[in-house]
């Protein structure tokens, strides 16, 4: 199935809100995860959002400016959060997610997809007209035929079933669909590529910086990074500029895998497709997270490009990346070298 959020025939409004306005009351889910904490520490530091209310089911590390924590899990019932008349929700960002592939495909999804569901039906209940939706650049999908930079126009086509992305497309439909039941609601979907920085601890960074890897011999593609910091910088961009739509955020630059692989200093065993294939469905299978955190449906991402533009969200916003996909690494290996604890990636 090919999906595209903007081939869909749906007006949303941009502009809901007259030029001054007063202070936001913002909703997220997942905020006390690697994305979510960087997002609530800006959005702490904007004169014009009055409270933040942080849906998570554990506490953030550090106490934040004027961030409310709520103990919830987003399988649960969430309109209570939203049904409060005196403080109203005016932007509501949906974050929480399963990052590092679980065994138990079912729960994955009642987590992602059933959170989704939650996120929306309270939207709905507290009539929220502005969401925000933390997608992903692997909904389109891994394929060769991808040899430019993808524009947010492309088909969502995840077609190699690994559940991550293949969800991440299904769930950005579901807001879709929920836009086309409410006339003049604002849409807004982010895309990142890989998110690294000093504090990143996700599957991806994990497997890079193995010893030893697999590679798909005779494949080499470009790797992009964007830096945790500019993906919050990104989102908060994103929220404020009220554009509808989805939007790439991806730094600048790329490096060939071979590249990162190489400045990690890990040892590369290239291998046939359908013998990296075999190899990592078997680790996954017994549980050798030492030599692969995720499924074999992954593969196709370690052998073919999924390199997105960030053009749109340069031009309409004028957001300008603080670091490049070489930067982004180095300060990962900066952090590593100096033992900086992880945050979890979620």
């Amino acid at each position: 199935m090919i999906f595209s959020f903007s081939a869909m025939p749906i007006r949303v409004m941009p502009a809901l809100w007259p030029a001054e306005v007063p202070a936001m009351r913002i909703l997220v889910t997942g905020g006390s995860g690697y994305i979510g904490t960087r997002l609530l520490l800006a959005f702490g530091a904007r004169p014009g959002v009055e409270e933040v209310v942080n849906v998570d089911i554990r506490p953030p590390r550090e106490p934040i400016p004027r961030v409310r924590f709520v103990e919830r899990s987003v399988t649960e019932d969430l309109r209570d959060i939203f049904r409060d008349k005196t403080r109203p929700i005016d932007v509501a960002m949906h974050l929480a997610w399963i990052v590092d592939p679980m065994r138990d495909g079912a729960r994955q999804r009642a987590i992602c997809m059933g959170g989704s569901e939650r996120f929306l039906e309270g939207c709905a209940a507290g009539d929220v007209r502005h969401v925000f939706f933390m997608s992903s650049g692997t909904a389109y999908g891994a394929h060769p035929e991808h040899r430019e930079p993808l524009p947010e126009s492309a088909p969502l086509r995840p077609e190699f079933h690994f559940q991550y992305s293949a969800e991440k497309r299904e769930a950005e439909a579901l807001f879709v669909l929920f836009a086309a039941g409410r006339p003049g609601t604002l849409v807004q979907v982010a895309r990142p590529c890989v998110v690294g920085g000093p504090h990143v601890a996700n599957f991806i960074f994990r497997a890079m910086d193995r010893p030893l890897n697999v590679r798909v011999l005779g494949h080499d593609p470009g790797v992009q990074l964007v830096h945790e910091d500019d993906v919050a910088a990104a989102l908060v961009a994103i929220v404020e500029s009220r554009k509808p739509g989805a939007f790439n955020v991806a730094g600048d630059g790329m490096m060939p895998m071979s590249e990162c692989y190489r400045r990690l200093g890990a040892r590369v065993l290239p291998l046939p497709m359908g013998a990296v294939r075999g190899l990592v469905g078997l680790a996954w299978r017994r549980g050798w997270t030492w030599l692969a955190e995720a499924p074999p449906e992954f593969v196709p991402f370690l052998a073919y490009p999924w390199l997105l533009s960030n053009r749109r969200i340069k031009e309409e916003l004028g957001f300008r990346f603080r670091y490049t996909a070489e930067q982004t690494l180095e300060s990962y290996l900066t952090s590593r070298r100096r033992g900086v604890t992880s945050t979890t990636a979620a």
